[in-house]
């Protein structure tokens, strides 16, 4: 509760100061505003820095997903197919379970990630590409 509570009144504190603000432009409401607004702004900077910063690296043995939530590693030998799903490429692994890579969803880079999707493919070997859902 507290995830969506405290940035929804960083966003909408800021908001209600510059109003008093407007309303009675004095040093101490100016003040209010400058606080809060730098407040906002440092609270977008660093959303932003952690949507930005997931990545996917695939090397010869071992898959790496680094997502907001956090690092997971699987070897490339527990991967069964990759396909692009809603949240990122989906690594299907042999006993059924799937880790999603982030860095491979619509809204990384804000365009679509098939030929990246293509490119990991080839890396691991998977063979032809299988039409995204």
């Amino acid at each position: 509760m507290a995830g969506y509570v405290i940035p929804a009144v960083v966003a909408v504190r800021p908001l209600v100061c510059w109003g008093w603000w407007l309303l009675d432009p004095e040093a101490a409401t100016a003040r209010s505003v400058g606080l809060w607004s730098a407040l906002a702004a440092g609270f977008a900077l660093f959303f932003w820095w952690l949507l930005l910063r997931v990545r996917l690296e695939v090397g010869p043995e071992e898959i790496i997903a680094v997502n907001p939530g956090g690092t997971q590693r699987l070897r490339v030998e527990e991967v069964a197919s990759v396909r692009l799903g809603t949240w990122g490429a989906e690594f299907c692994h042999v006993d059924g379970f799937k880790t999603t890579a982030y860095a491979l969803s619509h809204s990384a880079g804000g365009r679509p990630q098939d030929l990246r999707l293509e490119q990991v493919r080839a890396a691991l070997g998977a063979g032809p590409a299988v039409k995204p859902r």
